[in-house]
C-alpha cells in the first residue's frame, strides 16, 4: 500500500466514530491522528500541519464551529469538513458561513 505525505485529523467525541474513520482513512494510507474534542483538536494542529480535518460538529465544550475558527487562524490552509448525525441548522449555517469545506 502506498503510504501519502497527506495529514488528516479527525475530531469526533464518539470513540467509535473517531476510530471506525481513522481506520479507513490509514488504510488508504494517510497519516492520520485523533482528537475527542475540540481542545485536543487544536494542541494537535499547534504540533501537526494537517491537511484535511473531518470534525463533528456537535461535540461538548467547543463545538465544531468554534473549533474550526480557531483552526484556522492557526493554520489557515487547512480544510475542514464538518460531519453530523444531528440536525443542527443553526451550527451548519454558521459553519458554511465561515468557510467550512463541507458538512
Amino acid at each position: 500500500m502506498q503510504r501519502h505525505e497527506t495529514n488528516v485529523l479527525v475530531v469526533d467525541d464518539d470513540s467509535g466514530i473517531r476510530f471506525t474513520l481513522e481506520g479507513i482513512i490509514d488504510d488508504e494510507g494517510y497519516m492520520v491522528r485523533g482528537a475527542e474534542d475540540g481542545y485536543q483538536a487544536i494542541e494537535l494542529v499547534k504540533e501537526i500541519n494537517f491537511h484535511w480535518v473531518f470534525m463533528d460538529i456537535r461535540m461538548p465544550g467547543l463545538n465544531g464551529v468554534e473549533t474550526y475558527l480557531e483552526i484556522k487562524k492557526i493554520s489557515p490552509k487547512t480544510r475542514v469538513v464538518m460531519m453530523t448525525g444531528f440536525s443542527v441548522e443553526e451550527l451548519v449555517s454558521q459553519a458554511l458561513e465561515e468557510g467550512v469545506f463541507a458538512v
